[in-house]
Formats: structure tokens, C-alpha cells, sequence
């Protein structure tokens, strides 16, 4: 009876903390810890001040872009395409006037976005 209990709480718990990430309730220390790593790990020789500014303006793009689900399709297209052309600014901006290094983070970015959605396909 008791492991019987105890495999309920622990579904229980298990259930919640997932519903909960799927519903936006995600830490953004974390968020931003682990894009970090990961451009870390992606060979584009970016210095930490330089990883920190991508991830910033990454994130800041981010919620900017949560903003507009209420936005008719053309609407956020438009919307969209506006605000890829500010990130790209700004991460050449950041990444010392270098395009090139820019470009290729947003083909980083590009690639873990494809990824992402070949991994929801899958499950």
C-alpha cells in the first residue's frame, strides 16, 4: 500500500513540474545559463561578454515575440521579419561590427531551431 502511495505522489509531482514548464513557468537565470553552454560548445570562438550580449538580446527578442500571439498573421509576420532584422542589428552591434560572426550565430540559432522542431515531430 505505501509504494502504492508513493508512486502516486511521485506521478503527481512529476505531472505538475511538467505542466507547469509547458505553461511558461521556466526560470530565465537558467534559460539563459544553458544557451550560454550551448553557444559555448558551438565553436564560434565568442568571448563571455560576447555570449552574454547574444543571449541577452536573444531573450530580450523572445518575449517581444510572446507578445504578439494576438497579432493577426500578416500582422505578425511583419512583426516578426522587423524584429529578426533589430536582432541582427544588434548582435553585430555586439559582436564587435563583425556580420560574418553574426551570421553565424543566427545560423546556430537556426540549426537548434530546426532541431527542436524535428524533437517535438518524434515524440
Amino acid at each position: 500500500m505505501k509504494k502504492i502511495i508513493t508512486a502516486i505522489i511521485v506521478l503527481t509531482i512529476g505531472f505538475a513540474g511538467k505542466s507547469n514548464a509547458q505553461r511558461g513557468g521556466f526560470d530565465p537565470a537558467q534559460m539563459k545559463a544553458r544557451q550560454i553552454e550551448q553557444l559555448k560548445t558551438a565553436n564560434l570562438n565568442l568571448t563571455d561578454a560576447q555570449m552574454d550580449s547574444v543571449v541577452s538580446i536573444n531573450m530580450e527578442m523572445m518575449q517581444q515575440m510572446r507578445g504578439m500571439r494576438d497579432l493577426s498573421p500578416d500582422e505578425r509576420l511583419s512583426k516578426m521579419k522587423e524584429l529578426n532584422d533589430q536582432r541582427m542589428q544588434r548582435w553585430t552591434a555586439a559582436l564587435n561590427n563583425d556580420k560574418a560572426l553574426a551570421q553565424k550565430v543566427e545560423a546556430f540559432y537556426e540549426q537548434q531551431r530546426k532541431q527542436r522542431m524535428q524533437n517535438r515531430g518524434q515524440q
